[in-house]
């Protein structure tokens, strides 16, 4: 597969590209029902009409730019993981003062597997073992969980509900999935962008092959249509050329002197 210079193209140029997919000949290409199947599978598009797979393969890579562009703060998730804790304590703490003894027993139990410290002290904790606290307290509690006759003796429906929720949104801001540790903001960046590059690669090389193979017509003009976009794209993200000093032409050398004849 050809190079043509993607490595060039800024993340925001790419986004913005994205709004170029719904004009012209590319406008001209349903892919909605395909995008959300490649969403689940790319395998789907194995049996998509082949410029339904350029259109979603440009769409998928810009989106994965866009999402590592868009990630929250991971202060304000931090945030909302603490909020969800503090809540947990308070609702497991009122259960300890609760009037039945098994509903007390089943907090004690609560508060020394599921709380640190004196019960909000995984709030100060870094943001990668938050996340590993936080799946710790959904795995201990979910149905069929050690503690889920517990949790759900002392009513932590909705507490523990916030808690995995919280805690999935600071796993996505930190790159992770269920079992991986955390990829830099700047990774995320690096990586989607590398995804995106390599899909806009691929289609440019196999819409470029059509263009030069196919005969002159309708259908090769329809080719070139949905070429002409990526190729403006590839200008505004050259570089300018340097411009060429002018080398100074070299002086005419001066006549020489004639010589002039002597007075008699």
């Amino acid at each position: 597969m050809a190079a043509f210079g993607y490595g060039a193209v800024s993340d925001r140029a790419f986004v913005a590209f994205d709004q170029e997919l719904d004009e012209g000949a590319w406008k001209e290409i349903a892919t909605k029902k395909h995008e959300d199947a490649a969403r689940e599978s790319v395998v789907a598009l194995l049996t998509a009409p082949k410029p339904v797979g350029w259109k979603v393969r440009l769409r998928l890579g810009i989106a994965e730019v866009l999402t590592a562009l868009g990630a929250a703060s991971l202060a304000v998730l931090d945030e909302g993981w603490d909020s969800a804790q503090r809540r947990l304590f308070h609702h497991v703490g009122a259960a300890t003062d609760s009037d039945d003894r098994s509903v007390r027993a089943a907090a004690d139990r609560l508060r020394g597997q599921i709380l640190a410290g004196t019960g909000t002290a995984q709030t100060q904790y870094a943001y990668d073992d938050e996340v590993d606290f936080g799946r710790k307290q959904i795995a201990l509690t979910q149905p069929g969980g050690p503690l889920a006759a517990d949790a759900k003796k002392c009513k932590l429906e909705g507490a523990l509900a916030d808690v995995e929720r919280t805690t999935a949104a600071l796993a996505e801001g930190l790159g992770r999935g269920k079992n991986e540790k955390r990829r830099p903001p700047s990774k995320q960046l690096r990586d989607a962008m590398s995804e995106c590059v390599a899909a806009f690669n691929a289609v440019h090389d196999e819409l470029a092959w059509f263009v030069r193979k196919a005969p002159a017509g309708a259908e090769r003009d329809k080719l070139q249509a949905l070429l002409g976009p990526l190729d403006s794209l590839l200008e505004r993200a050259a570089p300018a050329a340097a411009p060429v000093a002018e080398t100074p032409s070299p002086a005419a050398p001066e006549p020489a002197p004639q010589d002039t004849p002597k007075p008699a």
